[in-house]
């Protein structure tokens, strides 16, 4: 097994994707939309890279749906109200209803890991969050994305709390440049962690944000320090889930590291699963070259935590023409009943891929 996830340039794969998955055996994959064009495509798509795997786990199949402008799936007909939407309702049972619905559609294109729900806390900042966030105060994230949460994991779909240790006071894009902010680990507790570590024991993964914070680590973004993985989210507050990489082909990482060097970095740092998510058969093969050459140790525990990850991932068979089409009708029906938000929001390359 290959500790990371590739990203897939078509709805279908090339020959080189076929070769390099299978010899390399990468731990998952991510969708974006331009991978789903259709939704039956999609599911060949998605049963193939699972027969792709060797060994008795199933790989991780992820995909950013979140709802919104962050909805990978728009070509097929199917989107999500946002979480900034759904929060202003203060509706629970809505809250619930949209992340079941959210569920049953990425059971039928053959997905089972949600990078969702965002836990950072909104701001009116010009980062990548606007719309995207549960609310700007910790205790409205904590409230409305637990119950989001919770109902896509009593559904069968794995959740990550994203992005650990909490960037929504960032002032730029990290799709562009490298955020800057400042705090200690004491005071991201007092505030920007509070929903992950409120949360922390109802998620099964989390995802990293490509921060710089020199009070905590001067030199490497925290996607790839191991003073914020390994002895603050693991060693302090304990968590033992899959950690992810935010993808490392964006701007804030890809201007100061080729995704080899990263994903190595990552994976020394404490994480698990770095996101190569762009062209990643140009770079998978010196990925694996430079993970291959860690200490063993490393290697070790993060294969433990990815394997006891994949085994509680769930397929289950997709739905029939009819009843896709019945879904269709239905979860038009259930969008109407949430406002859409006044106000247009910044843009981010985050709504395009």
């Amino acid at each position: 097994m290959f500790p990371v996830v590739a990203g897939i340039e078509g709805p279908v794969l090339t020959a080189r994707e076929r070769e390099l998955f299978s010899r390399l055996q990468p731990a998952g994959y991510i969708l974006f939309t331009r991978n789903i064009i259709d939704y039956e495509l999609t599911r060949e798509l998605t049963d193939e890279l699972r027969a792709l795997t060797t060994g008795p786990d199933v790989p991780v199949i992820a995909i950013d749906q979140e709802g919104g402008r962050v909805v990978r799936t728009a070509d097929i007909f199917v989107k999500h109200p946002s979480a900034a939407e759904l929060a202003a309702t203060g509706n629970s049972h809505l809250i619930t209803q949209a992340a079941w619905y959210n569920a049953q559609c990425l059971y039928t294109l053959g997905v089972n890991t949600n990078f969702a729900p965002v836990l950072d806390i909104g701001s009116a900042r010009a980062n990548a969050l606007p719309s995207r966030c549960w609310g700007d105060d910790a205790q409205a994230v904590t409230t409305h994305a637990g119950v989001w949460n919770r109902a896509h994991v009593r559904a069968g779909m794995a959740t990550c709390g994203k992005h650990f240790p909490g960037m929504g006071a960032a002032e730029c894009d990290p799709h562009f440049d490298l955020p800057v902010l400042h705090g200690t680990c004491d005071s991201f507790l007092m505030d920007a962690a509070i929903p992950f570590n409120a949360l922390m024991p109802e998620l099964p993964s989390m995802m990293i944000a490509h921060l710089l914070i020199p009070e905590i680590d001067a030199e490497l973004p925290t996607s790839l320090s191991p003073a914020l993985v390994q002895q603050f989210l693991r060693n302090r507050l304990g968590y033992e889930g899959v950690v992810f990489t935010d993808d490392l082909c964006m701007g804030a990482i890809a201007k100061r590291y080729s995704p080899a060097e990263s994903a190595a970095l990552a994976l020394r740092a404490g994480c698990d699963l770095p996101l190569i998510c762009h062209d990643a058969c140009e770079h998978l093969e010196a990925a694996a070259d430079a993970i291959a050459r860690l200490p063993q140790h490393i290697l070790r525990a993060a294969k433990a935590r990815i394997e006891h990850f994949r085994m509680g991932l769930h397929t289950r068979p997709p739905m029939p023409f009819i009843q896709w089409r019945e879904y269709l009708t239905d979860l038009a029906d259930f969008n109407k009943k949430i406002p859409a938000l006044a106000g247009a929001t910044p843009g981010s390359p985050v709504q395009d891929y």
